[in-house]
């Protein structure tokens, strides 16, 4: 029989089992509690809310569940290992269990009952197998939906997840409507999201988990009037609140198909992969359509994506460390950087494909401290408000495809010095009117194929500038340092300081070299037609900026470029037989190759001219070394 329960302040409430009421009263100061090792979620009317004062009339139930113990993973155990490291100490993987909330879990192909709450599950049913046309609603934060985990097979089709309220951690997946965890194989089908929060994403791939998702529509927007506005990563171009999906670990992802909607900093997401070796220790093990090699693969086809906001930049999909991304035929319009590359080490990979359509306000690639990845572009457009891509402190191979590079500023690449310097960045001091200074060391006639950026052209008809402004400065060293933020430093913790007997950590990369200073930049044409300059350049900030901080963060790599002559940043540029260089404007080049059959001419039926080492040279197939300038 249904009951009416009055909760009076500072008289505490035990629920020891689950209670059914049609009106529930909690006064100011009211106290409740689940007994030890439990909690508590109050739904009305199958719609979960906060435990707070109030009047509650209707299908009440106040549920007594167990907590998901869910096992560290992803950034979160990645940091954990490395403050162990630091401290010296072990790491206890155990003591690093976090208690979440969950409507469903599913382990092993079987619903866990005692972690699993019937009142909140709305329509459907949660099975063993599958879950088939549920609605999932509630306004409570850090509330998960289904969590499928262990070795289950599992669909989840036809359903509907409406969620509101902040999340807190979203690194380990608290709050998501669907996670995946070890070692997970899961599709979901025509299914929902309707997020509006804070931190907290719709959906999780995680641990080793294989997950499909399809004819799905996910949207995530954060309310108006918070005032968390990302605060660890506007360093790396980011403003806002939310990451509408996460990927993790050694996880994989297909999205086909799907809508997705954010005003958050990023809509796909990758963050805090693991290593290779998992995957690679037994190649026998691998699914027929694993990509060994990469960590993590995600894949987006026949995907629309739409990033907007008036206090929103951030990024279609982030390919950070080990990993593989792949448009294949979607459009990807974001107020920001569609495309976000980071990879390290050698091992990322980011593929558009199959008339993809890449729209951002500013550019459509954003490539940050990147270590020898590879961009490809095929088949597709890109249309941008300034360059078509950024790279800053990065060495990074570029192929571009029978593409359409529509930049809003002209500039197709743009290869400018680094002015992010890490995630407790206080602020950039712009180094105003300092010039570069020759180093007789550097080669300035040849890329190499690990400290350079190489651009290739194949069956392309173009027409925008390639701009190298590198320079020796460094100024990112100059740097005001802070903290990593308030959320950054609560969730995941506050770096410790090494011992101070230990040796002073040094740059790993390419022996030393960080890949924020200059570097070559190679262009190579194959069968293209190319309309523009291709240069060294110069590089400036808006006039009067002398400091660029979280106030005025879209300050950064907003410089103009103009050509000028090389100092240390050199530009080799190679033409095939097949292809045709219109120069619009003044050329400044280390090196230069002309197949038979090529041909370099000014724009329009202007004359051009070339000069080597300051002596005038006739503009005919062969190799050229030196300060080339090519002048209309």
């Amino acid at each position: 029989m249904l009951k009416k329960r009055i909760v009076e302040a500072c008289t505490p409430w035990v629920v020891e089992r689950t209670e059914r009421l049609y009106e529930l009263i909690l006064r100011e100061g009211a106290e409740i509690k689940a007994p030890e090792g439990k909690y508590l979620t109050l739904t009305v009317n199958g719609c979960g809310r906060e435990i707070k004062p109030g009047h509650y009339k209707g299908e009440i139930v106040m549920a007594v569940t167990d907590y998901y113990e869910m096992p560290a993973h992803g950034l979160k155990l990645n940091f954990a290992e490395m403050f162990a490291e630091i401290r010296g100490e072990k790491l206890d993987t155990e003591a690093l269990r976090t208690p979440v909330k969950a409507a469903a879990v599913v382990r092993d192909n079987k619903v866990v009952a005692g972690q699993t709450n019937p009142a909140i599950v709305q329509n459907g049913v949660v099975g063993d197998r599958e879950t088939d046309g549920v609605y999932i609603a509630s306004t409570e934060e850090d509330l998960c939906g289904i969590i499928v985990e262990g070795n289950s097979r599992y669909t989840i089709k036809n359903s509907r997840f409406d969620m509101e309220g902040n999340g807190h951690d979203d690194w380990l997946g608290k709050g998501t409507a669907i996670s995946a965890c070890d070692n997970a194989e899961l599709l979901v089908d025509n299914c929902q999201f309707h997020f509006a929060g804070v931190t907290r994403c719709t959906l999780q791939a995680g641990m080793n988990s294989r997950v499909t998702v399809r004819n799905s529509r996910f949207i995530n927007m954060a309310p108006d009037g918070t005032d968390w506005v990302g605060d660890f990563s506007w360093q790396s171009g980011m403003r806002g609140h939310n990451r509408l999906t996460q990927l993790s670990d050694n996880a994989d992802v297909l999205y086909e198909n799907c809508f997705m909607h954010s005003n958050g900093w990023g809509l796909c997401s990758i963050d805090g992969t693991g290593d290779p070796k998992v995957r690679d220790d037994d190649p026998a093990e691998w699914p027929a359509d694993a990509k060994p090699g990469f960590a993590v693969t995600m894949t987006l086809k026949d995907c629309d994506m739409t990033l907007t906001g008036p206090r929103q930049h951030g990024y279609g999909a982030f390919c950070i460390g080990d990993n593989h991304i792949t448009m294949d035929h979607t459009r990807c319009d974001v107020n920001g950087m569609p495309i976000f590359l980071m990879g390290m080490q050698g091992k990322g990979r980011f593929d558009v494909l199959n008339g993809s359509y890449i729209t951002g306000r500013r550019f459509g690639a954003s490539i940050l401290d990147d270590d020898n990845s590879v961009l490809n572009i095929e088949d597709s457009t890109f249309n941008t408000r300034k360059s078509s891509i950024c790279l800053r402190g990065s060495a990074t191979a570029i192929r571009i495809k029978n593409s359409a590079m529509i930049a809003g500023n002209g500039t197709i690449v743009q290869l400018m010095d680094s002015d992010e310097a890490g995630m407790d960045q206080a602020d950039f001091i712009i180094p105003v009117g300092e010039q570069d200074v020759r180093d007789e060391s550097r080669d300035l006639a040849h890329v190499s194929a690990t400290e350079d950026v190489t651009v290739d052209l194949t069956d392309d008809t173009l027409c925008g500038n390639f701009y190298n402004s590198t320079t020796n400065l460094r100024a990112y060293r100059r740097v005001t340092r802070g903290g990593m933020g308030k959320l950054h430093d609560r969730v995941l913790g506050i770096i410790p300081p090494p011992p101070a007997d230990a040796p002073t950590p040094v740059m790993m990369r390419h022996n030393g070299n960080d890949l924020k200073g200059a570097m070559n930049l190679g262009v190579d044409l194959h069968n293209t037609t190319l309309t523009g300059v291709i240069s060294s350049a110069s590089q400036a900030y808006r006039e009067g900026l002398y400091y660029i901080t979280s106030e005025n963060m879209d300050e950064l790599a907003n410089v103009t470029q103009k050509a000028a002559p090389t100092v240390n940043n050199g530009v080799v540029v190679t033409l095939d037989s097949s292809s045709v260089w219109n120069v619009t404007g003044t050329c400044y080049l280390t090196a230069l190759t002309i197949a038979p059959g090529a041909k370099v001419v000014g724009a329009e039926g202007s004359h051009l001219t070339m000069t080597v080492d300051g002596a005038p040279a006739a503009i005919v197939p062969g190799t050229y070394r030196g300060a080339i300038v090519l002048s209309l």
